[in-house]
């Protein structure tokens, strides 16, 4: 892939569907932990809120507040490591590993579980870098702004502190295109462009692929156009792949006859 893709690439995309509507996103202020007493203030007026670079801002589908054990860790990791300006929070059970990561694995791994848009995270910015992201609507737009702007983040469970269930929820095409730009554009000037273009390009077709071969008779005009949008970009593995990028029909029906047996 390319270090860059051109504007045009990303036009309206045939019968596209609607995309689904977006969790509420609450924003809270830290305050600083050299004050101590470590608390959150909600922030409704976000990004108009008083607040200096080096606070930190925690971003989270509504509602959820962090509890006293996760803020005081918060600012013992921002004692001991005061180069970090992203933090993760895992609100339901994952094989996510609690500790630093570095930021590009890290995106990988969501892509590969398909966590990545699941609503059961927290995340905390140093305002500096929300600021420089803005706007910031949801909370995936957070996790980017996170990840491509820093080569490591820790990642704390606490998945105790919340009855949220995780679930894979259905991918909408628009939303697949409309998230790929995205990625793509804010990554242009990052030398790990290609593994995050890759990772997400790779993780969310499949996942279109494979809702369409558990619950439709053919391939949609949409998945259909994707796979020949993307074919030369797609990070195919093995013969059946490039056969559904070359002749996505006999895939198609070549799967549902593996799946019939």
């Amino acid at each position: 892939m390319g270090s860059s893709a051109p504007a045009q690439r990303f036009a309206e995309p045939p019968m596209a569907a609607p995309q689904p509507p977006l969790a509420a996103l609450a924003c809270y202020r830290l305050q600083s932990p050299a004050a101590g007493d470590v608390s959150a203030s909600a922030l409704p007026d976000y990004p108009q809120g008083i607040y200096s670079e080096d606070d930190f801002l925690l971003f989270a589908a509504d509602p959820w507040t962090p509890s006293a054990a996760v803020l005081e860790e918060i600012a013992g990791l921002s004692d001991q490591r005061p180069e970090l300006n992203c933090f993760l929070i895992s609100l339901a059970p994952r094989s996510l590993t609690s500790g630093l990561h570095a930021s590009v694995q890290l995106f990988q791994q969501l892509q590969t579980q398909r966590a990545w848009r699941q609503n059961n995270f927290a995340v905390i910015l140093r305002a500096g870098l929300a600021k420089t992201a803005a706007p910031l609507e949801t909370l995936q737009d957070v996790m980017l702004a996170g990840l491509l702007n820093s080569q490591s983040v820790w990642l704390i469970n606490a998945a105790e502190e919340s009855e949220v269930t995780t679930e894979n929820p259905a991918l909408a095409y628009q939303q697949f295109m409309s998230e790929y730009e995205k990625v793509t554009r804010l990554s242009h000037f990052i030398p790990e462009r290609n593994r995050y273009r890759q990772s997400y390009l790779r993780n969310g077709l499949m996942q279109l692929v494979q809702q369409e071969l558990n619950h439709e008779s053919q391939f949609s005009d949409n998945v259909r156009y994707a796979l020949s949008y993307f074919a030369d970009d797609f990070p195919a593995k093995g013969v059946m792949e490039k056969l559904m990028l070359k002749q996505p029909d006999i895939y198609f029906s070549l799967m549902k006859v593996r799946k019939s047996r």
